[in-house]
C-alpha cells in the first residue's frame, strides 16, 4: 500500500468492516473484517457481509477477525459451540462465494487460558483465487496479543537461499559509543607481532573482530529474543497443562523484558 504504483481507493467502512479497492497491475476488492462477538448479535455481522457482498463484483478477499468457527475441530477448550452459530458462518459464506484460504503455521490464531480457537483467517471468493493461484496465508507468532497476526502472501513464492551473505563494514556500528575502542584494541593486538603482518592482514584481523563483537555483543540480545519466541511458539502448540500454561506465561515476561531493554538501549 505504500508503493507508488499501489493505489488504494476506501469504498466504505464500519465498526465492523473496513472495504477499499486495491488498483495495481490488476484491480481487486479489500475487506478487513471484524464479527460482532456477543452471542446474540453474531447474525449482524453475516448480514454486514452479504451486504458488503451486494455492493460491488470483482475477485475479492476478506481477511480479519471472524469471532466464529468453520469447524468443531477449530475449537479446543471452553464450553462446545452450538451448531447453529457455526452454521450461520457456513451459510454467510456460500451466500457470498467465499471459501476458506486455508493456512500455513499453527491451527489456532486465538488462545486465552485454557481456550483456543481459529477466529482469524482469510477467505476469497473464485476470481480472487484465480487471480492470485499461488497466494497463502500465515497464522504468524503471537507475542503480547492473545491474537495471532494473519499474514497474506500474494505471490506464495519463498526467497531463495543464496549462501552466507558476504562480511562488509556495518553502517550502525558507528551509533555504538565503544566502536573507536573496538578499533584500537583490535589495531594493537594485530600489531603485536610486529613487522611481519602487512597493513592489509592486520585491516582483515580488525574486520574480523569487529564482526565477532557484533556477533556476541551486539546481537546477542537478538538471538536471544529469537530463541525465545520459537521456544513460545512450540509451547503455544503444545497441549495446555497446567506446567505449559505456567512457561508461556514466563516465556512472555522474558521476551517483554528483552524488548524493552531494546527500547532503553
Amino acid at each position: 500500500m505504500w508503493k507508488k504504483e499501489t493505489k488504494i481507493v476506501a469504498n466504505d467502512f464500519s465498526r465492523f468492516f473496513i472495504d477499499v479497492t486495491v488498483e495495481d497491475e490488476v484491480s481487486w476488492r479489500l475487506t478487513g473484517f471484524y464479527g460482532e462477538p456477543k452471542w446474540d448479535k453474531k447474525s449482524d455481522s453475516w448480514v454486514q457481509l452479504r451486504d458488503l457482498h451486494g455492493r460491488m463484483s470483482r475477485p475479492w478477499l476478506v481477511l480479519g477477525d471472524f469471532n466464529e468457527i468453520l469447524y468443531n475441530s477449530e475449537k479446543e477448550g471452553g464450553v462446545p459451540r452450538p451448531q447453529r452459530y457455526i452454521q450461520a458462518f457456513h451459510d454467510a459464506l456460500s451466500d457470498c462465494g467465499l471459501a476458506d484460504m486455508g493456512y500455513e503455521g499453527d491451527r489456532f490464531t486465538w488462545q486465552r487460558g485454557r481456550v483456543r480457537e481459529r477466529l482469524d483467517r482469510g477467505v476469497a471468493n473464485g476470481s480472487r483465487n484465480q487471480l492470485f493461484p499461488s497466494s497463502r496465508l500465515i497464522n504468524a507468532e503471537m507475542t503480547k496479543s492473545d491474537h495471532r497476526p494473519i499474514v497474506v502472501d500474494t505471490e506464495g513464492v519463498d526467497v531463495p537461499h543464496v549462501g552466507e551473505r558476504k562480511k562488509q563494514f556495518e553502517a550502525c556500528w558507528l551509533s555504538e559509543a565503544t566502536v573507536n575502542e573496538i578499533v584500537r584494541t583490535a589495531w594493537e593486538r594485530a600489531n603485536l607481532p610486529g613487522a611481519g603482518p602487512t597493513l592489509v592482514q592486520k585491516t582483515c584481523q580488525v574486520h574480523e573482530e569487529l564482526h565477532t563483537w557484533d556477533r556476541e555483543v551486539l546481537k546477542a540480545p537478538v538471538r536471544r529474543l529469537k530463541k525465545l519466541k520459537k521456544e513460545l511458539e512450540k509451547v503455544r502448540r503444545s497441549p495446555m497443562t497446567d506446567e505449559n500454561l505456567a512457561r508461556q506465561k514466563e516465556l512472555l515476561l522474558n521476551i517483554e523484558l528483552l524488548l524493552e531493554q531494546q527500547e532503553i538501549h
